[in-house]
């Protein structure tokens, strides 16, 4: 019977021992070598306890540091259904056991016995027995339980070491990403699309191939992210990449290039052949035109945008990125202008085009220092024929080519920001002009001279400021100068263009709405627009006797000013028919080469001279 006795406990030791070394995974050895206790010495349950950090993961005990002691793993999981994290028997035995560092045996009221035994430095082991176990057996397991801590510890070193080589290659996943992704939206950003079309050139090249960039860039964006704030603007963008990303394959990359412009990188062109190419591209395009088809959904609100998209080929076109993206970029622009969204491909033409749109740039600048400009002014009449005011218009007498039109320099100079530059000087000359007029004595009737302003003047936070230094320094009478704003212009961002409005008003500055019935949401933005003359645009009142609906519309212009207490003057009147219609109509102040065009501060002062 000892022989067997002894024979069991080396047979035991040596299970247990080669249970202890067969895993370096913490959780994985243990578990192996709870179920070989649990075999051998035929137990009803076996659990660890064992001592953990803060975030309650297995350590060693360390007196320098806090030590939690926490369940860790049990066979079976569960008593009855119920964990056995939550038998307070147990966890009180377990603590006991911790506490003591002794080894401990309790008989619970069911008659189960209770083990426990310290696992030196890391934790707590105890079997659940239905009999007494022998003395011998419990001595044996002690060399048995330091294996089990050296074990332990080698087990939470090689996790450690484990998740710090984890942690350190997804900290370095992490900083590549974000090295080569947009932080919004998750697209690549510019500086890897670059390297990825580097990339894609050379081998084009290699292979004989076309590919292509395509350069988008979203229309009336800014307005928005303005009006609405960044907070919005940037859930839309984060919509549209994830709807942009779906184009995306092997042979397309697609970037958030910078603000609202993106750009796709189609490495491979199926076919050289120009035909085949641009529709290929053409079906692109149409899959970003669908990615904008969908209203835009924030906070309740929808929003419908459209894009402006350009592109160009390599190596066909340049075998330079910076080239190939310069091109697109240009594509999409005459794209933009040409107000279509079916995409441009990018010709040298555009570049031509371009370069002659700088050099005219530049003339104006030049203009501007030396005097080119002028100022006409264009008079505004009631129906007693008194003159009420004029509207100040600005001409560009070009040292080379004559008089210039403002249908060509007027866009040309919104767009290279130069009209920052012209409406100062347009305000101030206006001043000038006025404090002329002021000294020679203006008629009784005469009220205010109106100036056209940019949305980009009007966006200047200074904007105030300027136009109250110019009053102040010719000491004119701020009654006599008003701005002329655009319905568009006005409600792109309608709290800003009210507070202005008021603060200027407030220091007797007036405001017109010019070019209304134009643009969009007229009827609702209106009546907050605190503006004393409503201008009847002129494309309304061209042929106005000659048309119903043009006639219907000035009446509710006309009808809708009265309601608001607001002057109403029709623009571009040319012909005695239509001011006799204008009459009927009830519309009683007006502008338009029928009573005259135009005129040079100088002929317009003779006009004023010759009314009295």
């Amino acid at each position: 019977m000892m022989n067997n006795n002894a024979l069991f406990i080396i047979s035991l030791q040596h299970e247990l021992a080669m249970a202890i070394g067969n895993k370096l995974d913490l959780n994985a050895m243990l578990k192996v070598f709870l179920k070989v206790c649990f075999s051998r010495l035929n137990l009803t349950s076996a659990h660890v306890y064992m001592y953990t950090d803060k975030n309650g993961t297995p350590k060693s005990f360390s007196a320098e540091e806090d030590n939690s002691f926490n369940h860790l793993l049990s066979i079976p999981k569960n008593k009855r259904n119920q964990p056995w994290q939550n038998n307070t028997i147990l966890q009180d035995f377990a603590l006991q056991v911790e506490q003591t560092k002794l080894k401990q045996m309790f008989t619970c009221q069911n008659g189960q016995h209770l083990y426990g035994f310290i696992i030196p430095k890391h934790g707590v082991l105890i079997f659940e027995t239905h009999y007494q176990v022998e003395t011998t057996v419990l001595k044996a397991l002690t060399p048995i339980l330091k294996k089990l801590a050296t074990s332990c510890y080698t087990s939470i070193v090689h996790d450690t070491l484990v998740q710090e080589v984890y942690s350190r290659q997804l900290a370095e996943e992490t900083v590549i990403f974000q090295a080569q992704h947009d932080g919004l939206t998750g697209l690549y950003n510019r500086q890897h699309f670059n390297n990825l079309l580097a990339n894609s050139i050379d081998n084009a090249i290699k292979d004989n191939q076309l590919g292509a960039v395509v350069f988008i860039d979203l229309n009336r964006f800014k307005p928005i992210n303005d009006a609405l704030g960044h907070a919005v603007g940037d859930k839309i963008l984060v919509t549209l990449a994830n709807r942009l990303h779906t184009i995306a394959n092997q042979n397309i990359d697609i970037a958030r290039f910078g603000g609202d412009e993106f750009t796709l990188l189609i490495n491979q062109l199926r076919s050289q052949k120009s035909q085949e190419y641009q529709l290929e591209i053409s079906e692109i395009i149409q899959s970003i035109n669908q990615a904008l088809a969908s209203a835009f959904i924030v906070d309740g609100n929808a929003y419908k945008l459209s894009c402006s998209i350009g592109y160009a080929l390599f190596p066909l076109q340049s075998d330079m990125s910076t080239s190939i993206i310069k091109y697109a970029d240009i594509a999409m622009y005459e794209a933009k202008r040409a107000k279509t969204t079916l995409g441009l491909q990018y010709h040298t033409a555009m570049s031509d085009k371009i370069n002659k749109r700088l050099a005219y740039i530049e003339d104006m600048k030049a203009s501007l220092v030396a005097g080119d400009f002028r100022l006409h002014y264009q008079a505004q009449y009631n129906h007693s024929g008194q003159i009420t005011g004029a509207e100040a218009l600005l001409r560009w007498q070009h040292p080379v080519h004559g008089m210039e039109s403002p249908a060509v320099y007027i866009p040309i100079a919104e767009e290279s920001n130069l009209i920052i530059a012209i409406g100062q000087w347009v305000l101030e000359q206006a001043c000038r002009d006025i404090k002329q007029l002021e000294t020679l004595g203006l008629p009784s009737s005469f009220k205010r001279v109106f100036i056209n302003i940019s949305a980009k003047q009007l966006i200047q936070a200074d904007f105030q400021d300027k136009m109250l230094a110019a009053i102040e320094q010719q000491k004119i009478n701020a009654q006599h100068i008003a701005l002329e704003l655009t319905e568009n212009l006005l409600v792109e961002d309608i709290e800003k263009s009210i507070t202005l409005i008021n603060a200027l008003k407030a220091q007797s500055v007036d405001c017109a709405i010019d070019d209304f019935g134009t643009g969009y949401s007229s009827l609702n933005y209106l009546k907050k627009i605190p503006a004393s003359v409503l201008k009847i645009d002129r494309s309304f009142v061209t042929n106005i006797n000659q048309s119903s609906e043009s006639a219907a519309i000035a009446s509710m212009i006309i009808s809708l000013g009265k309601t608001l207490n607001m002057k109403v003057l029709a623009e571009g009147v040319e012909t005695l028919e239509e001011l006799s219609c204008l009459k009927t109509l009830g519309c009683y102040h007006y502008q338009g080469f029928y009573f005259s065009k135009p005129l040079p501060l100088e002929s317009f002062i003779e006009l004023l001279n010759s009314s009295e």
